[in-house]
């Protein structure tokens, strides 16, 4: 029997392909059951079987006992192409968690946007939890048709949801499926900062925090994953606990915890992202205006679907983490997904104008004296000649003195500290391609700039004694440069090697006037 060939063993800092002659040379005695954790199905995340060879040579084998059996090896048999369906996809699920320390919670099953030819005056949407007598029903007017519209489940977790329409169309089903995968009572986990659950053999990264519903007894706490008890809830005759749950370092300890309930540690996600054209991103859905789109994928991934079909081309898939594909949007949405034996990431793509207008990104922007800087054009230096940026998102921060660019980073929810700041100085902060705060700091200007003659007049009629030039003059040569007269005289002095002492006065005066920013006053 041909044995599985997505196989990993742990090895060092990580999971490493393995085949099934090389298991056998490590272990070579006796059946290496799936129980022992030592191999794992690279594409569904299981552990695996390696056969004693007491009959046949020795093979990799799914066990019968596996929770899920939609592994493309298991199903189509070694060597099968890992892929899913175009149109497999869950709805997403939430858990919405109240009090401090928290008392309750209660679930949400999110409806994406659909067509509104698709929904009769008369819609009835009914969902059926697995085993429950009671169903939950929504009519049409319940649903919001511009963005996803999550409806309650109560708070009892169900392992599935059956939907029912009634006087709708059957191409709801492209984008509501039938069944919907819930709770499974042996472990689900939530992301904490949306509540979004996490579909099976989803990546879960390192240093981020997720809720943990299970039903019974909880994990204890190692080393590297903490598991944090946060409340116990009675439904009948079942227990079901929510804790949370953070990994604080990748090694084989927390991989294999979270193998446990189906996911994987990581510390590359995977991630779906349009990079191009313009496009106004919601949850689970992009609205974009033309009929291409680029976009990046990362993380672990060996499928790219489209549904309806469209054309897909690969511009750069030889990296084992960053792809990037474009896409041809010949409908007017498509289902765009990315995953392994399932889709992990999907977002659905609307074609439509953008006619919306979105809200710039509130930049703090403060000096040392914790003075709010307002942006625009200005002829005081902050304090220390410091700013501080803070800002929501990462973004670029982008200064400009006298032609000169540098550019500097700026992490989200991190302080950024620009010092030195001089006249003749802009500064830019970046997010994506948006200015999203901008200042300049200019000199004020010499209410005489404009009268160079008169001044180039008065200092060659000065009166009194010359005096050898000095070093300084050359000094101030330099920072006259509005008064190209002026500079062309003072060149003519040094040249010469002396010039009137009063005349050298008065530009000391012109000279400290204008670089501490005060008017020129008559000498």
């Amino acid at each position: 029997m041909a044995s599985l060939n997505h196989v990993c063993m742990w090895e060092g800092h990580g999971w490493k392909r393995i085949t099934a002659e090389e298991a056998a040379k490590r272990y070579p005695y006796g059946t290496i059951h799936a129980d022992s954790g030592l191999f794992m199905c690279e594409l569904c995340g299981q552990y695996v079987s390696l056969t004693n060879g007491s009959i046949r040579v020795r093979y990799f084998k799914h066990s019968r006992a596996e929770d899920e059996k939609t592994c493309p090896e298991r199903t189509f048999g070694p060597g099968a192409y890992p892929t899913y369906s175009s149109t497999d996809h869950d709805l997403p699920i939430r858990i919405c968690v109240s009090g401090n320390p928290p008392s309750s919670f209660s679930l949400e099953m999110g409806l994406v946007r659909v067509p509104e030819n698709l929904l009769e005056k008369n819609f009835k949407l009914t969902i059926y939890p697995k085993g429950e007598i009671r169903s939950f029903s929504f009519t049409k007017e319940r649903l919001n048709n511009d963005r996803i519209m999550y409806l309650p489940l109560w708070d009892h977790p169900y392992e599935t949801y059956t939907l029912h329409f009634e006087n709708g169309s059957n191409e709801l089903y492209k984008f509501w499926p039938s069944m919907v995968k819930g709770i499974n009572p042996r472990g689900t986990l939530f992301d904490k900062a949306s509540g979004r659950m996490l579909s099976n053999d989803a990546d879960v990264e390192i240093g981020k925090e997720y809720y943990l519903l299970k039903r019974s007894f909880l994990p204890h706490s190692s080393r590297t994953v903490k598991v944090t008890k946060l409340m116990q809830q009675r439904y009948g005759g079942e227990s079901w606990i929510l804790a949370s749950v953070i990994a604080s370092e990748f090694n084989e300890d927390a991989a294999r915890f979270f193998l446990d309930f189906h996911y994987r540690l990581t510390d590359k996600p995977i991630s779906l992202r349009p990079i191009w054209p313009l496009f106004v991103e919601g949850e689970s859905n992009i609205k974009h205006n033309q009929t291409t789109m680029y976009m990046l994928v990362e993380g672990n991934t060996t499928a790219f679907q489209t549904s309806p079909f469209t054309k897909v081309d690969p511009l750069h898939v030889k990296a084992e983490q960053l792809k990037l594909f474009k896409v041809k949007c010949s409908d007017r949405q498509h289902l765009i997904s990315v995953g392994r034996s399932q889709a992990l990431q999907y977002t659905y793509f609307w074609r439509e104008a953008l006619n919306q207008e979105g809200t710039c990104p509130e930049i703090s922007v403060t000096d040392f004296k914790d003075t709010v800087i307002q942006p625009g054009e200005t002829d005081v230096l902050p304090n220390k000649k410091t700013l501080l940026f803070k800002s929501p998102y990462d973004g670029e921060i982008v200064i400009n003195h006298a032609g000169r660019i540098d550019k500097r980073d700026i992490k989200a929810d991190e302080s950024a500290m620009i010092d030195g700041i001089t006249y003749d100085t802009s500064i830019h902060v970046m997010i994506g391609l948006d200015v999203v705060w901008q200042i300049e700091f200019k000199r004020q200007v010499s209410a005489v700039s404009s009268n160079e003659m008169e001044i180039l007049d008065e200092l060659i009629h000065m009166p009194g004694p010359s005096i050898p030039v000095p070093h300084a003059l050359s000094n101030i040569l330099l920072g006259m440069s509005c008064y190209p007269q002026v500079c062309l005289w003072i060149r003519r002095c040094i040249k010469k090697g002396s010039i009137k002492e009063q005349s050298y006065r008065k530009l000391q005066h012109m000279y400290r006037s204008m670089h501490m920013n005060q008017p020129i006053r008559p000498y």
